[in-house]
């Protein structure tokens, strides 16, 4: 009975742990990293700003594309009186290719600037949402409530 127990034990260690796991690379859809700052959710699914505006977003300032390569539309703007960026690309495959590497690169700018004074990056999570990659203010729950009620 104490080696069953043992077994069922271990089982659900090794699945709970499992089930944690990053979704950098773009398996574990809809769980969030164990970091807690990166989600890839909705893989078959593309998604227009208009969707976005639907769901509540207010978008403030259109960027170049060419800020962002790869994009077809980038915007700035607030959901709940915090600041996401939101960067669509063609596809979901799209997102992850060439989307997912400038995300990570803002995410780990965490400080910059002169000596005696820093600036912390405003976006310290981003979610991956069908062909679209958002940019968290504060945290990635930021992002998880606009998800939350997009169509």
């Amino acid at each position: 009975m104490k080696r069953f127990l043992l077994i069922v034990v271990a089982t659900v260690a090794l699945v709970s742990c499992n089930v944690s796991q990053t979704p950098r690379d773009g398996k574990n859809y809809g769980v969030p990293d164990e970091d807690g700052v990166r989600i890839v959710v909705k893989p078959n699914r593309i998604f227009a700003i208009d969707d976005f505006e639907k769901a509540g977003y207010k978008k403030s300032k259109q960027f170049d594309v060419e800020t962002v390569p790869g994009a077809v539309e980038v915007w700035y703007g607030f959901f709940n009186k915090k600041n996401i960026e939101v960067r669509i690309f063609e596809s979901h495959e799209t997102a992850l290719e060439l989307g997912k590497g400038p995300a990570e690169i803002i995410l780990k700018k965490k400080r910059t600037g002169l000596i005696g004074s820093s600036v912390v990056s405003p976006y310290p999570a981003y979610a991956i949402v069908g062909n679209v990659v958002m940019l968290c203010e504060r945290e990635l729950k930021t992002c998880t409530d606009l998800v939350a009620e997009l169509p």
